[in-house]
């Protein structure tokens, strides 16, 4: 008997997210599908407004009356081995999205021993892929939790963002990949991991250019960075690190943000270098002399706490300009200790919390 559903012309796997905004600025989705094993829910939106601190004018973007907080899910928590994963996600002019997860995103082995009765054949590769416009004026923050592949898994992703740079287009990641089930005694066992980040230039003056670095779009590549974890010996090759990422930031939004962490970094003690300062303390705002702290003393006492809780938890991280982008490496001895640095760091620039909503703060709750 024929069924009388129709055919479902998705494909497995496919993620397809298109928002615009409705006049005079609410943000909408013209389009929002998906097909097992993923699964894409809209949340409540953060609501902008005239407070925030980046307001409408000849120099900076006009603003959406909200942003949009998207869950990205999978059923069980993770991608079963050889699963492909697609998503194509496009933001119009002066739209903005935040897209998160609701726990690791886990990288199941295979069902069967690796490589079965052919101790040579690799397991399955599990992959995703994500392709991103962003428009004059638009901004996206990319903030999923930690990867997590289990041993005998092996992965690869790709992310390739389009960015209007000129026009104002705005792009802020965290892109982050764990040992594995450590409470099981899992160390960096996977068979691979590998992720790719591309930006892309798509405004009108780098379609105008000539030259290497180009592709079939006329666009320009402003940045790629390359991870690539393969067996075997990969805990011996990441000394006492149980997880590392990368974080990028680029466009007018996230400014203060990529700012902040390029000042920080330079604040960091150096090498052989002596802390005069050592044996000064500040005073506490809550002191019985009732002193306050000035903002200058607050920010140096802030950032003392923090160095001291960087040392407990092995974090050990560096930031550096490429090409109008601040790309920002950091490594953990664990998961929640990288958690608690970004949390920190994140809360103490607020650029997230007050442009993006409290939702941006999912990956380092």
């Amino acid at each position: 008997m024929p069924s009388p559903f129709p055919s479902s012309t998705s494909n497995p796997g496919t993620g397809i997210i298109k928002l615009a905004l409705r006049p005079p600025d609410q943000p909408v989705f013209e389009v929002l599908s998906f097909s097992y094993p993923v699964k894409l829910v809209v949340s409540a939106h953060h609501n902008l407004h005239r407070s925030s601190s980046i307001e409408a004018s000849a120099t900076t973007p006009l603003r959406p009356s909200s942003v949009p907080l998207l869950f990205l899910l999978t059923y069980g928590g993770g991608l079963v081995s050889g699963d492909q994963i697609h998503l194509s996600i496009s933001l119009d002019p002066k739209t903005r999205l935040t897209i998160a997860t609701q726990g690791s995103t886990k990288i199941f082995k295979p069902s069967l021993p690796v490589g079965g009765s052919n101790p040579v054949q690799p397991p399955p590769l599990t992959r995703q892929d994500l392709c991103v416009c962003i428009a004059a004026n638009a901004a996206l923050w990319l903030g999923p939790d930690p990867c997590q592949p289990f041993a005998s898994s092996r992965y690869a992703q790709a992310q390739i963002f389009e960015v209007d740079i000129e026009g104002g287009g705005s792009l802020g990641l965290v892109d982050w990949v764990s040992e594995g089930r450590s409470a099981r005694g899992e160390r960096w066992e996977f068979e691979g991991w590998t992720g790719k980040n591309e930006i892309w230039d798509v405004s009108s003056s780098a379609n105008g250019k000539s030259g290497k670095g180009k592709n079939e779009k006329g666009a320009i590549l402003v940045l790629r960075d390359n991870l690539i974890l393969s067996a075997p010996g990969i805990a011996s090759r990441v000394d006492s690190l149980g997880i590392f990422g990368t974080i990028i930031l680029i466009g007018p939004l996230f400014l203060p943000l990529a700012n902040f962490f390029i000042d920080e970094f330079k604040a960091l003690p150096r090498i052989g270098a002596r802390d005069w300062n050592a044996h000064k303390t500040l005073i506490a705002a809550d002191t019985p002399s009732g002193t306050l702290l000035t903002d200058k003393e607050r920010q140096e006492h802030w950032r003392k706490q923090r160095q001291g809780r960087e040392k407990k938890d092995g974090v050990l991280w560096t930031a550096a300009n490429v090409r109008g982008a601040v790309v920002v490496k950091f490594g953990a001895s664990e998961v929640e200790g990288a958690k608690v640095w970004l949390r920190e760091m994140l809360r103490e620039e607020g650029t997230l919390d007050k442009e993006f909503g409290s939702g941006a703060l999912m990956c380092v709750k």
